[in-house]
């Protein structure tokens, strides 16, 4: 929004409305997906169905990132650690990867790990914490 807000008075003051209009509906659909996203979230913790899946690997992740035009060495790097596991629903099998852990979760391969499934779609699943 505040880019937008940046470009809007920029693109007034020099008569490009067009500019400012276009700076925030961009917004606003950027700001319109996070909710939806975090909507289907929330219904997945709401209504997701609680079961047990196997974890298949834990794996740290490279992720590169920018935030400025000034870098040194691994300073826009970050390596957060990720579990993937694989479940059953009626029969048929899914896979599936946690959100970023900060910390190793030290699970082995093959152990149990608790997860919500939508049970209107099961490709669509999340971990639990450890002690739900």
């Amino acid at each position: 929004m505040f880019v937008a807000a940046i470009i809007s008075v920029g693109a007034c003051k020099s008569g490009i409305w067009v500019a400012a209009i276009l700076a925030w509906i961009v917004a606003g659909i950027i700001i319109g997906l996070a909710i939806i996203s975090d909507y289907k979230k929330a219904e997945l913790l709401k209504n997701g169905t609680r079961i047990i899946g196997k974890v298949t690997a834990t794996k740290r992740v490279h992720i590169k990132f920018h935030m400025s035009t000034y870098h040194l060495a691994d300073e826009d790097v970050i390596y957060p650690y990720v579990v993937h596991y694989q479940y059953k629903v009626k029969g048929e099998t899914y896979n599936g990867k946690s959100q970023w852990f900060w910390f190793n979760p030290c699970i082995p391969k093959g152990a149990p790990i608790k997860i919500l499934v939508d049970p209107k779609n099961p490709a669509r699943s999340t971990v639990l914490k450890p002690e739900s």
